[in-house]
């Protein structure tokens, strides 16, 4: 596994071939527990492994791909559990310094939680932290603002 540095190294170059976040090679050349930069000291590794949570996130809620374990792939896939809990225990800092990807991933989270049956989807994960991810993050009001995408890149320093 190559390091976060690395990881993030990729995803810039990705973001900027592709021409955005979405449809990136999440289970092969760019898997990572991103999740254990939430709270990163490196602003970088932190505002980008936040950045590869909202992309794992789109590329569920845009159907392009399913980049999260739930408990039959054959493959490198992500952990939800895992990207929530630590994004629960650092959303007070993370929607403080980073306000536009705290609002991103609140967003997309919604909406899969709306559109998407989360309990079904992955069975192995005890559904009290869908409880509490839905109590005490998604009642968070997230105005739409056009250029989101764009300012969470910004946030991170990924965009171009």
């Amino acid at each position: 596994m190559s390091s976060i540095k690395g990881k993030l190294d990729l995803l810039r170059n990705d973001i900027k071939e592709m021409g955005g976040i979405i449809d990136l090679d999440w289970c092969g050349e760019l898997f990572y527990p991103y999740y254990e930069h939430f709270n990163d000291d490196n602003l970088r590794y932190r505002g980008g492994s936040l950045i590869a949570f909202w992309g794992l996130l789109l590329e569920w809620e845009d159907g392009s791909g399913f980049p999260f374990y739930t408990g039959v792939e054959e493959y490198d896939c992500h952990h939800f559990d895992k990207n929530l809990e630590e994004f629960l225990k650092y959303a007070s800092d993370i929607k403080i310094q980073y306000p536009n990807i705290f609002l991103a991933i609140i967003d997309s989270l919604r909406f899969l939680d709306e559109n998407e049956d989360f309990e079904n989807e992955f069975p192995n994960i005890s559904s009290d932290l869908f409880s509490t991810i839905r109590d005490k993050l998604l009642q968070t009001d997230v105005q739409k603002l056009s250029d989101i995408y764009q300012l969470a890149l910004q946030e991170a320093g990924l965009s171009f």
